[in-house]
């Protein structure tokens, strides 16, 4: 089955609506909540059209990469997809108002910061054991990245209970406090106003990196890291991390499911009992 007509059909449908968010700004508000708007709309406006460029681009990619059905990779393992989905209806939901949860499930530190803070433990400590099995073996280039995916999990996590202040209760230094939203210990409530971009461009590197796998594995291959490149399947992942840079929880939480997949399938092949290839 030939897709094709479907890309270009999505294509012009993308460049139509640009077009009348141009004209007509408050057209993108459909697509998120009335205090985002009010309170960050320009970025947010810079945001629509960056990502507006991005998908033109990679819409012509596909054409070449995956013009057919059958080119595309298995949706494996389908699960993880529902629980993106999930994720993206629960959350969009809630900052809507389309339905209310219990104050723990969505408060500060309530149960999906909480499991995102775990899940990034968890992320951390399986890239440091395959880091080390890496380097029992004599692949230290593999290793080092490993190291890097450890201590940038650890980061996150360190951000998400604001470096521990919430836990232990100490105050926040003056200086700090002044530059941060939430007159918290962490970084990345400096940057409120401009997170939404932020987190957009990291997405679309992202993501252009899973649709042009082949490209990218090649190039790592020749480094000796093709085998850290996440399986075909994970191109899937694409459309729900682009939505969720939207929603600052939302993101944390889908990525946090991606990284913990991305963990174990590294386990099951690069593993201290593994013998995968170096």
């Amino acid at each position: 089955m030939s897709l094709k007509l479907f890309y270009k059909l999505f294509a012009a449908a993308v460049a139509v609506y640009a077009l009348v968010v141009l004209v007509w700004p408050a057209a993108l508000r459909v697509l998120i909540d009335d205090v985002s708007a009010q309170v960050n709309g320009m970025n947010i406006l810079i945001t629509f059209f960056v990502l507006v460029v991005w998908t033109l681009v990679v819409i012509r990619s596909l054409l070449r990469a995956y013009p057919r059905l059958a080119d595309w990779p298995r949706p494996e393992p389908l699960w993880i997809g529902l629980v993106w989905l999930g994720l993206c209806v629960a959350y969009t939901g809630f900052e809507h108002g389309w339905f209310s949860f219990p104050d723990f499930v969505y408060d500060e530190d309530g149960l999906f910061e909480s499991a995102t803070a775990l899940a990034m433990l968890f992320c951390a400590g399986m890239f440091l054991v395959i880091g080390l099995g890496r380097r029992a073996k004599q692949n230290r280039l593999q290793a080092f990245v490993l190291f890097v995916l450890a201590a940038f999990c650890t980061l996150l996590l360190l951000e998400e209970i604001s470096w521990g202040q919430r836990i232990f209760g100490w105050s926040t230094p003056e200086r700090l406090e002044n530059l941060n939203a939430q007159q918290e210990t962490n970084l990345h409530n400096i940057f409120v106003g401009y997170n939404q971009l932020i987190r957009l461009v990291l997405s679309l590197l992202i993501a252009s990196a899973l649709i042009c796998r082949d490209a990218w594995s090649r190039g790592l291959d020749r480094m000796g890291l093709g085998a850290l490149m996440p399986p075909a399947a994970a191109i899937y992942f694409v459309p729900f991390l682009i939505y969720a840079h939207i929603y600052d929880e939302l993101y944390e939480e889908v990525v946090a499911v991606f990284l913990i997949v991305y963990a174990v399938n590294l386990y099951r092949r690069l593993g201290p009992k593994t013998s995968a290839p170096a």
